[in-house]
């Protein structure tokens, strides 16, 4: 048989809708990724271990789990659901339904195949030096790699063709599905107390993906430990999103603050997000299973990409943004330059670096109210600092 691999991002919000999720990124993937026909000898025997075999000699990835397709019970729900209604409230981008059922995905669905490869790029290393050197922000690898998200949309069309050549309908999930919850179902690893899957070899540092299938595979065993006496991520969290071990407070996160609300950032919040223009991470960072990861070198962006120097960026106009970020997961969830521009307002703020006094003074002249407040609190603090 033959499949035809979608791009990815594109993936319908509702059962039986023709609407679909175009992330800006998806009609500029690169060459090689955008398409994928195989063609494959039939097993109705299909085992469990020969879908492992395949997803890591053909696919490449790192880690592989399989759990039940029982739907996720009313704990899980509940929980999930206020993460989503935080998203939904804060971001117009985010709208599609909550899913808790592998069965909406196909009919008849018995195995959600959970598997992952290592995303871990290292560490900043620009933090700390942004008052006496060029100022730099901090974005984060996996939103502007699209070399990631093509890999991820190659996998699930390979995985999902070998499948339907064995006779079973497979079908990748997509926004709106908490992977999570299955990965740990799956065995791929244990829930930290930041709520972050946690692999025994790869720590935090890899990405997730999932296919539900009607194949009868042998389930693993789920991770039952959990973090004992290790407090770090807690006790580390800049604005208390992780008070609670296992339990995230969505509207707590820097990533929250940066990405996703659309609106002010709160005065008592903007010195905690110091160079951090799209991402977080900290919890991760103090993380002990997140110690001497192994870099993955071949998806890696260009310190450019990942860390750009913020002057630049601060008085960035709307085509430029459009231009540079408007085909990335980044632009995507952003949602436009204001929102880039306040962040990075406020990171030259925490650099307390002179030098961005002149694009700040400008931008505190600018029409946009969200603009000019962000900028005009940061030249108060370059100033005040000693």
């Amino acid at each position: 048989m033959k499949r035809v691999a979608l791009l990815y991002g594109q993936r319908p919000l509702n059962k039986g809708s023709t609407k679909v999720l175009m992330f800006p990124f998806a009609t500029r993937a690169k060459p090689g990724f955008e398409k994928q026909t195989i063609n494959y000898q039939g097993d109705p025997m299909l085992t469990s271990e020969q879908v492992k075999q395949f997803l890591h000699e053909e696919c490449k990835v790192d880690v592989v789990g399989i759990a039940s397709a029982d739907p996720y019970n009313n704990e899980d729900k509940k929980r999930t659901n206020v993460t989503y209604e935080i998203l939904k409230k804060a971001n117009p981008a985010i709208d599609y339904g909550e899913l808790f059922d592998p069965g909406y995905f196909i009919d008849g669905a018995k195995s959600v195949i959970m598997f992952g490869q290592n995303f871990y790029f290292g560490r900043n290393p620009y933090a700390g030096n942004n008052r006496s050197n060029v100022p730099r922000g901090d974005i984060g690898n996996f939103y502007t790699n699209a070399n990631i998200l093509n890999k991820l949309a190659q996998q699930d069309s390979l995985i999902s063709g070998f499948l339907e050549s064995n006779g079973f309908k497979a079908e990748p999930t997509y926004m709106g599905f908490s992977q999570k919850i299955k990965a740990v179902e799956a065995g791929i690893g244990r829930c930290g107390k930041n709520t972050v899957i946690i692999n025994e070899k790869l720590g935090s540092g890899f990405y997730l993906s999932t296919i539900v299938t009607d194949a009868p595979l042998e389930l693993d065993e789920p991770i039952k430990e959990d973090c004992g006496k290790c407090n770090l991520c807690v006790e580390a969290c800049p604005t208390g999103a992780i008070s609670t071990p296992y339990t995230y407070q969505l509207d707590k996160c820097v990533i929250y603050y940066l990405m996703h609300l659309k609106d002010e950032i709160p005065v008592e919040v903007r010195d905690k997000t110091g160079s951090k223009i799209g991402t977080c991470g900290i919890c991760l960072e103090v993380c002990p299973h997140n110690r001497d990861l192994k870099i993955n070198e071949e998806d890696k962006m260009p310190d450019d990409v990942i860390y750009p120097e913020l002057i630049p960026l601060m008085n960035i106009s709307e085509d430029e943004y459009e231009q540079r970020y408007g085909a990335q997961m980044f632009g995507f969830i952003m949602g436009g330059s204001r929102y880039l521009r306040r962040n990075v307002a406020v990171a030259l703020g925490n650099s307390e670096n002179k030098k961005a006094l002149p694009c700040l003074e400008i931008a505190a002249k600018d029409e946009d109210p969200l603009i000019r407040s962000h900028a005009e609190w940061a030249i108060e603090k370059i100033k005040s600092s000693k």
